[in-house]
């Protein structure tokens, strides 16, 4: 019985480096001890935090929901707006503070979940976060972050808490999304049209994802489920569910977005939380 593991980093669908690595054991096991073995080896991933940054005040509400990168700048957003700048985290390049479009505005539309983003475009979930009616993906230009007038509605069905987050599978021309309270199944939809595919039963239901990011063909998604602030490791094909790494934030700081792109200083994902005091928020970043 053979264990592999596979590093490196997928952007876009492009695998950029990587290694394949195969090891077994020795000792006959019952098939069950086996089971629980490759979960558990598949689960200890080595990630560690390696910098943070803290932002307050407006410049924290600016952020304190969602991030995507363009694989140049950051692309943070608020409930309300989006926010642009240099990978220093700090220079504004760009800002559209009232990005909701007016038609999902008059909806009810007040919050915009975790982004992401694809061949110059932003996705954007958008909720009305009183009564969770009218679910869309907005999409923006990512250049301006101004909204293209293209959106879409979603199966209220399949997200009766709202749409706390998108993310794009360019490899596979997929895009997904999940409900928010323990969601049992990921929504599938065509990247070219956002209609759906499928739906994916999750081998274990996922509590409270914030967002999610597509790394090495697996989907990292973050997660505020409690003290440990677990990130998740979601096979999209099988729908098998494995814990990443738990970040032990605490129960008090909120869990947010999630984005991908290799750093100098060696991190590959990088997650906000919202700390305890509410004004002021991390942006901390974690190398495998």
């Amino acid at each position: 019985m053979k264990l592999r593991k596979v590093s490196g980093w997928v952007c876009a669908g492009v695998l950029i480096a990587g290694s394949l690595t195969s090891g077994a054991w020795a000792v006959p096991v019952s098939a069950e001890a086996a089971e629980n073995a490759v979960y558990a080896a598949q689960a200890a991933e080595s990630w560690h935090e390696v910098s943070k940054q803290t932002f307050w005040l407006t410049d924290a509400f600016e952020r304190g929901q969602g991030v995507t990168t363009d694989g140049n700048s950051w692309i943070f957003n608020s409930q309300l707006g989006l926010l642009k700048t240099a990978l220093d985290g700090k220079t504004v390049q760009k800002r559209n503070a009232v990005a909701i479009p007016a038609e999902i505005a008059v909806q009810g539309g007040d919050h915009i979940g975790d982004i992401s983003y694809y061949n110059g475009l932003i996705y954007a979930p958008v909720e009305d976060s009183k009564k969770y009616e009218h679910p869309y993906i907005a999409v923006y230009n990512a250049s301006t972050l101004q909204y293209t007038g293209t959106s879409y509605a979603l199966p209220l069905n399949l997200h009766p808490g709202g749409v706390p987050w998108v993310a794009v599978d360019a490899d596979r021309g997929q895009v997904y999304t999940a409900q928010w309270n323990n969601a049992p199944v990921l929504n599938v939809f065509r990247l070219s049209d956002m209609s759906l595919i499928k739906t994916v039963p999750l081998s274990q239901t996922i509590d409270r994802i914030q967002g999610a990011e597509m790394y090495n063909g697996a989907l990292y998604a973050s997660s505020d489920n409690n003290s440990k602030k677990s990130v998740y490791r979601i096979d999209p094909d099988t729908g098998a569910v494995t814990l990443a790494f738990d970040r032990n934030l605490g129960s008090s700081n909120e869990a947010q977005g999630i984005t991908v792109l290799p750093t100098a200083e060696g991190a590959v994902l990088h997650i906000l939380d919202v700390d305890s005091n509410r004004v002021s928020m991390n942006f901390r970043h974690y190398a495998f």
